[in-house]
């Protein structure tokens, strides 16, 4: 598998966005990262202009939805009413144009010191047909954790990471809930607007789009090298993330390159996202480079559940009970590495890969 990094959940000035789809490509770029998704609040106004830019590969979504229930569509081609009372329509809608969807930033609070504490969470669980889940949300997050004006000038010019404590636990214990029952996707999004706060002697932007792509980010799993022809290319990011052949990954913590968990069931290897038979000879597998030995903790999560905490570096896992099950990595205690599930089934209840 040949691995893809990129950000998903930009905003552009197409909505309340602060640069340009070219500006924020460059920026990308700086950051190392191979694509980026633009995701304007209810436009597709930025479609035009996906392509390649700075040889990072942009593509055009849209984050539907006004005062709750935000989705982020991708993939589509046409504009999708807002619908805040019932977001099953507008997840319908995406499923109709064969896009991907996913809800975000689902459990946040809202800061008393931005938008008079406005937050724009998802009450509405009785819900079906959405790809995934927004387990991290950056920006969010980091709103979330400001409560007053002397935490958020700390945050702001003297430790910025300082809310941050990786994926919402709410978030993460609805999407176990959720895909030991189906297939379900976790994204990370920075839900990037580079914010320029002008209070007083403030002066501030919350924050640059090329910081926000130094933070969390999504690793891809492509079964070929990304391609230069934009149809192509398109279609394989949206196919990874359609079927969860993803990871979450902190890059403040390290480069995700040569980290690799795979599930074998004693005759072929599975990757990330895959539906595994299982047997007798099914197992997890953990591998990474060498220069982590003796620093990372490895978390082995089934069906919700801890099932395993492994300091070891490349390890093998016998698999004894079929379920679903994802790998959290930490980097002492930093939180680096989030997988999407592997899924062992047995033969009566395998649903394809």
């Amino acid at each position: 598998m040949y691995q893809v990094l990129g950000n998903i959940h930009v905003h552009s000035n197409y909505s309340d966005g602060n640069s340009t789809i070219p500006e924020i490509a460059r920026a990308a770029k700086a950051a190392g990262l191979a694509y980026v998704i633009i995701t304007d609040h209810n436009s597709l106004e930025g479609l035009p202009e996906e392509g390649f830019i700075d040889d990072v590969l942009v593509l055009v979504g849209s984050e539907i939805n006004n005062a709750k229930h935000h989705y982020l569509a991708l993939g589509i081609t046409a504009e999708i009413p807002p619908n805040d009372s019932d977001p099953q329509q507008v997840i319908d809608a995406v499923n109709r144009q064969n896009g991907l969807g996913f809800i975000a930033h689902p459990y946040e609070i809202g800061s008393p010191l931005v938008f008079n504490k406005q937050h724009f969470c998802w009450s509405k669980w009785e819900i079906s047909g959405f790809t995934g889940m927004e387990v991290w949300n950056w920006c969010s997050q980091w709103r979330d954790g400001v409560r007053n004006l002397p935490q958020g000038l700390y945050y702001a010019y003297l430790n910025p990471y300082g809310p941050i404590s990786g994926p919402c636990p709410q978030s993460l214990a609805r999407f176990d809930q959720i895909s030991a029952q189906r297939r379900l996707v976790a994204i990370a999004g920075s839900d990037a607007h580079a914010w320029p706060i002008r209070r007083g002697i403030i002066r501030r932007t919350i924050f640059p789009y090329e910081f926000l792509f130094r933070t969390v980010n999504n690793c891809l799993l492509l079964e070929s090298p990304l391609s230069g022809k934009l149809t192509e290319a398109k279609q394989q990011v949206y196919e990874a993330l359609r079927f969860g052949r993803s990871f979450i990954v902190n890059c403040r913590a390290g480069n995700p390159a040569g980290v690799i968990f795979t599930a074998s069931d004693g005759q072929r290897e599975y990757a990330i996202g895959q539906v595994v038979p299982f047997t007798d000879n099914a197992s997890l597998q953990i591998n990474c480079p060498h220069e982590f030995s003796g620093r990372l903790r490895h978390r082995i999560i089934h069906n919700g559940k801890l099932l395993d905490e492994i300091p070891g570096c490349n390890v093998s896992i016998k698999v004894t009970q079929p379920g679903t099950y994802r790998l959290e990595v930490y980097i002492h205690k930093k939180p680096w590495i989030f997988t999407n599930p592997i899924y062992f089934q047995t033969s009566s209840t395998q649903g394809g890969d």
